[in-house]
Order: C-alpha cells, then structure tokens, then sequence
C-alpha cells in the first residue's frame, strides 16, 4: 500500500552541524526562511545573537526550517511520500510539510515553549534526558522497575532494539546513566536539555503549546501520517489536531512505528534531517533502505 515513507526529525540535532551539511542553494533558501520566521516571532535572525529563553528557541527553530526545505528539494526531484511520521518535534515539521498547517503556525509552536522553559525556570524544576546505547526496552524496563518511580523516570522513546532516550528529573537521569554504565552499557550519557519531553509531567509546564494546538486550524494532510505513539495512521484533519496536542508529554515507540511502515510495504525511508540524525538510530529490515540527504544529493 506504501512504499516511501518520509522520517521528520525533531528538535535535537546541534543546529550548526544541519546548517553545515546544506547545499549553498539551500543556505539561501533557509536564510530567507529563518528571517521570516524570526520576524514574525521578533527573534534576531543572527540566531548567536539572542538571549535568554530566545536563544534555545532561535536554536530550536533551524530544524524546522531544515526539514522544509529538504522536503521541498525531495519534491522538486519528484521524490514523493506515500505516508509519514514525526520524530518528536517532527510531528509538527510533517503536519506543516504535509499542509495539514500553516508553516507559520509551526514557527509559533516552537515559540510556546517559550513559556515552558520559563516556568521550569521560576519552580526550580530540574529535568533532563538521557541516551542509553545498548539496551532494549524490555531490558531498560525491567532494570528500572524497581529503582525508579514512573514520576521520576521514563522511557521517552524506544528509538531501536539498542538505542533508547530516558526522560524525567534531572536526578533520576543522572542516577540512570550511572546504573546503565554499571550494567554494562555500550554508551550511556546525559543530554542537558533542562526538559523532560515524552515524560507526563510535561503536561503540567506546556498549558501554551496545549492550547495553542488545540486553537489552530488542521486540515487534512497531503499525506497521511503515522503516530509515533499508538501506530495509527492518520489520515484527518482530527487526527493530525491529536497527534500534535499530545506530542510534548506522551511516550513514543519509534521502533514500533519504523516495523508498522514495514509492515505496510514501505521499503524506502528518507531521512529529511540535513544530518542524518534519524538514520544513525533507527533500524529497518535488510530489504528496506534509509536514505540521507547525502544520498538524495548524490
């Protein structure tokens, strides 16, 4: 039934190592991009040059703009997607590539976190990620079960069979690393993100992006997608409205999003990351490929 299937990226990535791998055609396109978008968010379009809470999010925005253009290119080469799915974040690049929203109201999502990180901020809340390379989700779940309270720590996302991002206080992720480490982890380190997304308590600090979600327009994809948390496609306008509303403090099963494309025929996945990021975690089976932007460029 599928065939292609477009992978989104999310907020992660060290914004200068996307800048560093586009085309100098595509550097002028974000350049055009980013100054629209930090216009309309009143953000220095010299991304350094901001402060504060307005550094993290000039910071965050630069996938966004990334992962448009890449898809964008991927159209002009007649490189069209059957379905698509978001990583994260890249649930809203997809909704917006896909036309199910504005871009514009992309930009403005990102800036609602805005809020997020300030109140964090104000009640002291220290919260962090974490990545463990090594484990399996069965295996990270029985480790944890009785050293860490659902309130304290979870699996944000099982990415593959070996690659997992933990979510929950600042704490708990350190005392995770340190566990995993001890138990024999390939690689096990935190992230220092000062946020715990796909942690349940994200939902107490995110009242703007939640009701900024709930507030703008969705219209049907281009596309249809498939959630990343329960592996339904989706194909309205409603579903696209859920997708996004509950992205910040749900868990995600990357895995078993990656294994239901294959599972609908998708054979061919395209990376729209500018650095590959998604392809160097995720897994698909030997008669299916990921294909990077190096590799669309070639």
């Amino acid at each position: 039934m599928y065939q292609k299937a477009f992978l989104f990226n999310g907020i992660g990535p060290n914004y200068e190592k996307l800048l560093a791998k586009l085309t100098p055609e595509l550097t002028e396109q974000f350049a055009v991009l980013y100054a629209a978008a930090c216009e309309r968010l009143h953000l220095n379009r010299d991304i350094q040059k901001n402060t504060g809470y307005d550094a993290k999010i000039a910071e965050w925005l630069v996938p966004f703009i990334c992962d448009r253009i890449i898809y964008e290119f991927c159209l002009s080469r007649n490189i069209l997607p059957d379905i698509g799915i978001g990583y994260s974040s890249g649930i809203v690049s997809a909704s917006a590539c896909f036309g199910a929203i504005r871009h514009e109201e992309a930009w403005d999502i990102v800036m609602t976190h805005r809020s997020m990180l300030r109140m964090l901020d104000q009640q002291n809340i220290e919260l962090d990620t974490g990545i463990i390379i090594g484990f399996s989700y069965n295996d990270l779940t029985e480790l944890f079960r009785n050293t860490f309270s659902p309130e304290e720590l979870v699996i944000g996302s099982s990415n593959s069979s070996f690659h997992i991002m933990i979510s929950g206080k600042a704490s708990a992720v350190e005392k995770a690393i340190e566990l995993c480490t001890a138990e024999g982890a390939l690689k096990a380190f935190r992230l220092h993100t000062g946020t715990a997304f796909h942690h349940a308590m994200m939902q107490n600090y995110s009242y703007e992006y939640i009701q900024y979600c709930k507030q703008i327009a969705y219209h049907k994809p281009e596309y249809p997608m498939l959630s990343v948390f329960d592996g339904n496609i989706l194909e309205t306008a409603e579903d696209i409205a859920g997708e996004n509303q509950r992205n910040v403090y749900t868990q995600m099963r990357w895995d078993l999003a990656l294994k239901k494309l294959e599972s609908l025929g998708v054979t061919e996945f395209f990376d729209m990351s500018a650095s590959g990021s998604l392809s160097r975690f995720s897994r698909v089976g030997r008669k299916c490929r990921i294909y990077t932007f190096e590799d669309i460029c070639s």
